[in-house]
């Protein structure tokens, strides 16, 4: 299957599951605007300069699982890889489909566990692809709270048969008036060092942000601004040796305006 073609198969199946879970389910869309500087990650801006991020996130729940999509467009300085044009995009979707759900129980029968089933993913951008499967649970937390665990096996074009575990969360809280959301990922997986021996590579996203308009009688989870930290340790300094070793860990604070759009 050509490139093409995947992203017109993942394009039909991410249409369908938009079109069950407004019929019967939740589903939200929202954009992000970030910008942030220190980024001398080997996947992403190597020279160490500003980058702006748009990020468009699509999420469902429906009756048997649950699907999210997001598409990042980039623009900085990525140096020489892939290529110095200024503009990159990268895309995941992560489809989740819960045995309880299908089976239409009411309880999981495992203490602590509100679904449980089968998790993939699927990443793809002009420079690298991975391909993942395995088992996706959601824990029983608070209403409103959402906290999740996705255990993978992983395949990608520098590194095959290896594993990856992801937790994930949504955490709204007040200080007085204001309503705020801690939200976020830890993605870690197996990978290789410079001298092609067994590593973990781990990426972190969390995100703390105030909802600007509620506190003034707007619509509340409408518009939110705060900071995203940005945090990657690459134990190989860059796919196949692509860069420096010296540098394998990106850290940086970004500003962050997210708007719902529904």
């Amino acid at each position: 299957m050509t490139r093409t073609h995947l992203r017109g198969f993942v394009a039909v199946l991410a249409l369908a599951a938009v079109t069950v879970a407004r019929a019967d389910g939740f589903s939200t869309t929202n954009v992000q605007a970030l910008w942030g500087t220190g980024f001398k990650d080997p996947l992403y801006n190597a020279n160490g300069k500003p980058m702006q991020t748009t990020t468009l996130n699509h999420f469902d729940a429906f009756g048997w699982g649950d699907s999210f999509f997001f598409a990042d467009m980039y623009r900085a300085d990525f140096g020489q890889f892939p290529h110095a044009d200024g503009a990159k995009l990268y895309a995941e979707w992560h489809p989740r489909l819960f045995v309880n759900q299908l089976l239409k129980q009411k309880s999981t029968g495992i203490p602590g566990i509100r679904n449980w089933g089968v998790a993939a993913e699927i990443n793809q951008s002009e420079a690298f692809y991975a391909y993942l499967a395995g088992l996706g649970l959601d824990f029983d937390v608070p209403a409103g709270w959402v906290l999740g665990l996705n255990v993978y096996y992983r395949y990608d074009r520098y590194y095959y048969g290896q594993w990856q575990v992801s937790p994930f969360w949504t955490v709204p809280f007040n200080l007085g008036p204001v309503p705020f959301l801690f939200t976020g990922f830890v993605d870690v997986n197996g990978s290789k060092d410079e001298n092609n021996k067994s590593a973990t590579e781990i990426w972190a996203q969390p995100e703390l942000l105030v909802d600007v308009l509620a506190p003034f009688g707007g619509p509340a989870g409408k518009l939110h601004v705060g900071c995203e930290w940005y945090y990657h340790y690459a134990p190989y300094g860059g796919p196949n040796g692509a860069f420096p070793t010296s540098k394998k860990t990106t850290s940086s604070p970004q500003a962050m305006v997210q708007w719902t759009i529904f």
